[in-house]
């Protein structure tokens, strides 16, 4: 096997979650709401006001048993944890803790299991929803769930650090899988799909790993960039990466399927003409040392713009890949592809840089 596949990238930044982070100037919005269940399952079914965010836990899915108590628990009027939801600019609702409890809850309702093994109430084992007591139907529909709500402008590094906190059981999630989560959709399949295309797993020889998702993170920085320097989405960069993301994913989970597969397109492209020009070696600086650099991620995402740019003619160029090379030796001078490489300066040096290249060559 090729020993890149055991490689990681030359940097991570912004991938990692920083546990010690501070928010001294973030607005931070929560409010504290009481839903009664039956309002709650038709915010879910009918009005989509609520979205159920997918479990990351996959060997937490509750049992029956653990369903079958919280039911009893809501009949005997017992309080149960409080549930978290991040609300976003259109008012819509996406559950982050609580999603076990509420669907449980529902199934329920909707008559997908009964009630066995009940130690409080054994006068209900074998019943359904419908089969209850008219009286503790009702008692269970207006049952009171407390609900905290994380209002906008709550910035995009603090929702992380929440969703981490209230859903934190094993090993601690990164700020990809946690977008992953809270951005599941469109968005999400198609990042997916991209990085399951042979022209990236080429043209990377594997390396970047799908493990934690590296992947698909690098995947979303170069289209968040290509988005935003090509004028396809509003946006002010201000060295607030997880804001941009956040927003790139907001804006491909409203796109539509003709959109998906233009960029599908201009990545796939890109990537085959990357390795066309230059290789496995595309993403990475020039061998130091005697040792292969892993990929580095700012190169990456700065190359692959600059290909997804370019014209049939200019991919053609026989001089390409003596530019890039040259390209390359400079960026590997300086501190923009290393350090503070999401501040707004190291972008806008190297997005700069790559345009003027593109602009150099005939077209």
């Amino acid at each position: 096997m090729n020993e890149a596949s055991f490689e990681g990238l030359e940097d991570e930044a912004g991938l990692e979650p920083h546990s010690e982070e501070i928010y001294p100037d973030a607005v931070i919005k929560v409010s504290r709401d009481q839903y009664s269940v039956f309002e709650v399952k038709r915010m879910i079914e009918e009005t989509q006001e609520l979205v159920l965010a997918p479990a990351f836990q996959r060997n937490n899915v509750w049992k029956n048993e653990q369903k079958r108590e919280l039911i009893e628990s809501l009949l005997m009027g017992i309080p149960i944890p409080v549930i978290y939801v991040f609300e976003n600019e259109q008012g819509i609702k996406q559950m982050v803790d609580g999603r076990q409890r509420t669907s449980a809850i529902i199934d329920f309702m909707n008559g997908k299991f009964a009630l066995e093994n009940l130690g409080m109430l054994p006068g209900f084992n074998g019943y359904r929803f419908k089969d209850l007591p008219p009286l503790y139907r009702s008692k269970l529909e207006r049952y009171q769930l407390l609900v905290y709500v994380i209002e906008p402008p709550t910035p995009e590094r603090v929702k992380y650090d929440i969703f981490d906190r209230v859903n934190r059981g094993g090993t601690q999630l990164n700020n990809q899988e946690m977008r992953n989560a809270l951005y599941a959709g469109p968005a999400t399949q198609l990042l997916k799909s991209l990085s399951q295309l042979p022209s990236f797993k080429q043209a990377t020889g594997k390396s970047i790993q799908p493990k934690r998702m590296r992947d698909q993170y690098v995947i979303l920085r170069f289209l968040a960039f290509y988005l935003l320097r090509t004028g396809q989405i509003a946006f002010t960069y201000k060295s607030n990466l997880d804001e941009l993301l956040a927003f790139a994913m907001r804006y491909l989970n409203q796109a539509d399927t003709a959109k998906h597969q233009q960029l599908t397109q201009i990545f796939d492209t890109a990537m085959a003409n990357a390795y066309e020009t230059l290789g496995e070696d595309a993403f990475r600086f020039p061998i130091k040392n005697t040792h292969r650099r892993p990929i580095n991620m700012a190169l990456f995402e700065s190359l692959a713009y600059f290909f997804a740019l370019l014209t049939p003619r200019q991919v053609n160029d026989d001089m390409l890949a003596e530019h890039i090379g040259r390209l390359k030796s400079e960026f590997d001078v300086g501190d923009y592809f290393r350090n503070r490489v999401d501040g707004t300066t190291s972008v806008e040096y190297r997005f700069a840089h790559v345009e003027r290249l593109k602009d150099s060559l005939a077209c």
